[in-house]
């Protein structure tokens, strides 16, 4: 009786055993493994090698070490090939078209951005538009980044008194816009009125510091971010010089021959002391006042996606800005720039990566590795740089599940074929870009660019 009990158990245990051999854990399914990866932790510099990524749920699950694994039902597995694997970069100022301009150039602009690895923007000139294009990129209805919105303008034309100001405050922030944008124009009475207001509804105010307000007051109100290193050429005019106190024009470019490189570490340590970051966009004033001639300028990657009137535009305003500086204006401007860029770093400024694309010889996506390039250049290191594009921006949003590759994070990811850490240009040999989770091979990246390519921006 006992050995029939014993023989009984084991005819009831054998298919039991073979069901779990073929069985799939229900945790797993729906997973994606990207294997044979170097991770590159963009907080400490470190690279990871011989990583196998799981992601699920639009999120990385976990990261093991490379290991033999069985192929299982519901499960995908993709080969990173040895590549290197960051986190997808974001462009904090961008500009997004018109919806007058229609629907595909909007769609053409995202396009190109997503195309680059770039899956997170910040629309520096938005409009009512603006708001379902947020929400329907945020739903999977469009293809493209994540875009984070300003509203119309506040500047000299669109505020007429302080109390108009605040109330233009009010209504933006009931809309749902995500930020204000601050144009030229404000005086300092009227952006005080508004930066009052914004703050408080606890909405940021982003952009430009109008020659009437003043870098000193922006910082005392904490301006969110200061775009294109906006009032500093005025600020690194020392008193007593012939410069001092006169109005920039594009940016403070009349102003090169009084900029003192010297002035930068203490308007550094202040804006470290304010906590207020900064977008430098240095690759929109290397690429107008910068080297490089229009020829060069027009044979760089992406500018083939440019119809022949728009680079003609681009062309003539390189032309036009370069005409009102001499050739050692030029490079005493970009000098004081670069100075106070690596200054702010040293300083512990939040730095924002940020390129003005689409806008004169910035074509979206190709602009914002520039961008990286050129802070390189500028002085930084490329973990600096490329934590400009994800990192800091993760903080500066106050988003704790983005802007690293770790277990927890949104699946915003970048593969690449090269170390960005020896070279910042090996950002651009992008193998696939996965967003929210979902890969988009090489092939269906240069898909995007070909669309747009034979459309012409």
């Amino acid at each position: 009786m006992t050995r029939f009990r014993m023989l009984f158990a084991l005819l009831l245990t054998w298919p039991l055993v073979a069901l779990a051999d073929d069985h799939v854990d229900p945790a797993l399914v729906g997973s994606l493994w990207l294997t044979n990866v170097k991770v590159v932790d963009v907080e400490s510099g470190r690279i990871l090698e011989a990583r196998d990524v799981r992601i699920q749920d639009g999120r990385i699950a976990e990261i093991v070490e490379t290991a033999p694994r069985e192929p299982m039902e519901g499960v995908t597995s993709l080969d990173g090939n040895g590549g290197w694997l960051i986190p997808a970069l974001a462009e904090m100022h961008a500009h997004v078209p018109s919806a007058s301009q229609g629907n595909q150039r909007i769609q053409d602009v995202l396009s190109l951005f997503l195309a680059q690895g770039v899956t997170t923007i910040r629309g520096m000139l938005g409009e009512p538009a603006h708001l379902e294009l947020r929400d329907r990129l945020a739903a999977g209805e469009i293809q493209g980044p994540r875009l984070f919105t300003s509203g119309p303008s506040f500047n000299g034309n669109t505020v007429s008194s302080p109390a108009q100001g605040a109330e233009r405050v009010r209504e933006q922030a009931e809309a749902g816009y995500d930020f204000l944008k601050i144009h030229p124009g404000l005086t300092r009475e009227e952006f005080v009125a508004v930066a009052e207001a914004a703050q408080a509804l606890d909405i940021p105010l982003a952009g430009h510091v109008s020659f009437e307000t003043g870098l000193e007051t922006a910082l005392a109100y904490e301006q969110a971010t200061i775009d294109h290193l906006d009032a500093y050429a005025e600020a690194m005019v020392p008193p007593g010089d012939a410069l001092h106190g006169q109005s920039p024009q594009f940016f403070g470019l009349n102003l090169a021959d009084g900029m003192d490189p010297a002035a930068a570490r203490a308007l550094a340590q202040k804006t470290a002391a304010a906590g207020v970051w900064q977008v430098p966009t240095q690759s929109l004033f290397e690429t107008t006042t910068g080297p490089l001639s229009l020829e060069a300028l027009g044979s760089r990657p992406g500018m083939d996606v440019l119809s022949n009137d728009l680079l003609s535009n681009w062309e003539g305003a390189v032309t036009n800005i370069r005409g009102q500086m001499t050739e050692a204006q030029r490079a005493r401007f970009l000098d004081a720039r670069r100075t106070l860029l690596v200054e702010m770093q040293r300083a512990g400024v939040g730095l924002l990566l940020g390129s003005d694309a689409p806008q004169i010889m910035n074509v979206p996506g190709y602009s914002t590795h520039q961008e990286l390039v050129y802070l390189v250049e500028a002085g930084l290191t490329p973990l600096e740089a490329l934590q400009t594009g994800t990192l800091n921006v993760a903080r500066f949003f106050g988003e704790s599940d983005r802007g690293q590759v770790a277990p927890g994070m949104v699946a915003d990811l970048v593969l690449l074929d090269a170390n960005p850490l020896e070279d910042i240009g090996n950002t651009t040999r992008i193998s696939g870009v996965f967003q929210g989770g979902d890969w988009l091979d090489r092939a269906s990246l240069d898909q995007l660019v070909n669309d747009v390519r034979s459309r012409k921006l």
